[in-house]
């Protein structure tokens, strides 16, 4: 499993890497990361991903979110997905109409994230309403509030058909496990907004956990780059030692690729592959899964896209 999962990754990322423009090389390794849910050959999804890019710039001209370099992610997702940009446009249309009619407040990057979580999850338009109701379930005190993070959880969770109460309720669940388990309050409440859309054993996410983070000892890289809520994302799969196992395999595999990625990138990349290859997301099958992870990584390449330039600069 782990070397189809890296063999595949290594394969995306070449071809996605050979067709992308010049601004989006350094965000093609995160559209591979979403074609690890197809089954498609390569060159294949690479080419209805640029039809579907295509498409975006058309609809989204200069200036709209999401900008030009992460429209070949989300493109990339839309692919994987079997979903097309108008189910994408229609989708994000939908949900800001909505907002406009029920009043509060506006969604992060002008429904961009949303409708794609919505969207690759299963969802269509008329899921909009069942968005806004989760949404107002699950949200955080405004003083402590993840928003962006709440909507893709939200879009996924009404793709799903779950009722707030039972979004809400698996929530907690999740956010309960991973507390008892030893995990930090701060990350415990992010991870619990990915490892709360499939079933885990609480009992194996604190061993998991403690084997985690003794591997990743002497390993800064994948220590800062990783960080607690990728660990604690990855224990809620149980079997620490052969999670840390993939992880460290796809870690290696990650910093072979040419050109050579910084190591706190490789290290994301790395936890996300290690995913693919444990639980119920080997390798990333479900629409919902690969939701979640888009979840993380639009939040994680605006943070590393600066540093891989000037790595890529230097």
């Amino acid at each position: 499993m782990t070397a189809s999962v890296i063999d595949r990754f290594v394969a995306l990322d070449s071809a996605f890497r050979d067709h992308a423009r010049r601004g989006e090389r350094m965000y093609a390794r995160f559209a591979a990361l979403s074609g690890l849910s197809s089954d498609a050959p390569p060159e294949f999804l690479v080419s209805r991903s640029i039809a579907i890019r295509d498409e975006l710039d058309a609809g989204l001209g200069a200036w709209k979110e999401p900008g030009k370099s992460m429209r070949l992610v989300f493109a990339a997702a839309l692919a994987a997905a079997g979903r097309t940009a108008p189910h994408f446009f229609d989708t994000r249309s939908a949900l800001n109409r909505r907002r406009k009619e029920r009043g509060g407040r506006g969604l992060n990057h002008g429904g961009s994230c949303a409708a794609l979580a919505l969207v690759s999850a299963g969802g269509l338009p008329h899921h909009v309403d069942a968005f806004y109701d989760i949404l107002e379930a699950i949200a955080a005190p405004w003083w402590r509030r993840d928003s962006a993070r709440e909507e893709m959880v939200a879009a996924i969770f009404a793709a799903m058909g779950e009722m707030p109460h039972e979004a809400l309720e698996r929530l907690d669940t999740a956010r309960q496990a991973l507390r008892t388990a030893g995990v930090p309050k701060s990350h415990a409440e992010a991870a619990a907004c990915e490892i709360a859309f499939f079933d885990f054993n609480p009992a194996a996410i604190a061993p998991a956990w403690t084997t985690l983070n003794t591997a990743v000892r002497g390993r800064s890289a994948l220590r800062h780059g990783v960080g607690k809520t990728g660990l604690a994302v990855l224990a809620a799969h149980g079997d620490g030692r052969a999670t840390a196992d993939a992880l460290v395999a796809s870690f290696e595999a990650v910093r072979a690729l040419k050109p050579k990625p910084s190591g706190d990138v490789a290290a994301k990349l790395a936890m996300r592959l290690a995913q693919a290859q444990t639980g119920e997301t080997a390798p990333i099958a479900a629409a919902r899964d690969l939701a979640a992870i888009l979840a993380a990584q639009a939040a994680m390449i605006a943070a590393v896209a600066a540093s891989t330039a000037v790595v890529a600069a230097s």
